[in-house]
């Protein structure tokens, strides 16, 4: 099959046994592979949905739009991969402690970055990105802001697409699912997915140990990049969790690089997070079971954090 554009080529990524990272009395673990979707993340597939959204409502055109969106990183990158598809000017505002690769990765695709200090506490910079955009739009008309936080085109996608591959994917009963929270796009999405065809499966949220604002934590500065965003997303479907594990910076490392090196999954530091809560959960769940979770990204955008430190 010949695809139009590389956009047609967005989802359908495998769904993956982890083979040397759990115990012989827990439950197997299946990873969505995300690093292999257009992109290099799962956010192509929502940065796609809300573009097409506001296209179908008459909403944006290219040549005359210029799309903004505040991000810390795999969302904007989806957008300007997008804009440069599509012919979309697009400008991309990011708290200055994502890394160098994202930054990059966003003009590579043509588009414009603005960055916002991050002073240590990641929600406020997080508010700050998210009002530089909206006084863009203030000042601007053609500018659109597609709002990742409260855009339902965000869950939507990943409840029509990412829930329904895992699920004939799998092809057993899904016993768990896990995922952090960015937007809550994923967790809602996938969850309310998972829900519909089995509604005793357990959801678990993941939140890192600095940014554990849905536990009633303080919110500082972490490196679990794309989660943890210190506010409560209003897309988030806080109802189709039922616990909340948290997660250190160094276990988030760990984990990542196990994946790399114990089964050759390159991904980035929150996909260590998502799998190091699939792990607590496929011992609480046992032998027998099948939990599964997201691989958000692919490493090579992390070659400057501490994923990559000493090697």
């Amino acid at each position: 099959m010949i695809c139009e554009n590389v956009l047609e080529a967005t989802g359908n990524t495998p769904l993956i046994r982890l083979n040397h990272m759990t115990g012989p009395e827990d439950a197997q673990i299946l990873v969505k592979f995300e690093a292999m979707n257009a992109g290099g993340s799962i956010k192509t597939r929502t940065a796609l949905n809300m573009i097409e959204a506001a296209e179908k409502k008459g909403m944006i055109r290219p040549g005359k739009t210029t799309i903004v969106e505040p991000t810390s990183g795999n969302q904007g990158i989806g957008l300007a991969l997008i804009g440069a598809v599509k012919g979309y000017r697009t400008v991309i505002i990011m708290p200055d402690s994502v890394s160098e690769e994202r930054r990059k990765l966003v003009r590579h695709y043509g588009a414009e970055v603005k960055l916002i200090h991050d002073a240590g506490n990641i929600g406020k910079c997080i508010d700050e990105c998210l009002e530089t955009a909206m006084r863009m739009a203030a000042e601007d008309p053609d500018v659109y802001v597609p709002q990742q936080f409260e855009n339902e085109a965000n869950s939507q996608a990943q409840k029509e697409k990412t829930g329904r591959e895992i699920l004939e994917q799998a092809d057993v009963p899904i016993d768990g699912f896990c995922s952090g929270i960015g937007t809550g796009g994923t967790i809602t999405g996938v969850g309310e997915a998972l829900k519909e065809a089995n509604p005793d499966v357990e959801i678990w949220a993941a939140e890192p140990e600095h940014a554990a604002i849905l536990s009633g934590k303080e919110v500082g500065t972490h490196i679990q990049m794309g989660i943890g965003g210190g506010v409560i997303p209003a897309i988030l479907n806080q109802e189709i969790y039922s616990h909340i594990e948290i997660v250190t910076d160094e276990e988030a490392l760990e984990t990542a690089r196990e994946l790399a090196s114990k089964e050759g999954l390159m991904c980035g530091i929150s996909s260590g997070t998502n799998v190091a809560v699939a792990k607590r959960m496929a011992r609480k769940l046992g032998k027998g079971k099948t939990v599964v979770t997201i691989l958000a990204d692919t490493a090579e955008r992390y070659f400057s954090t501490p994923l990559f430190e000493g090697q």
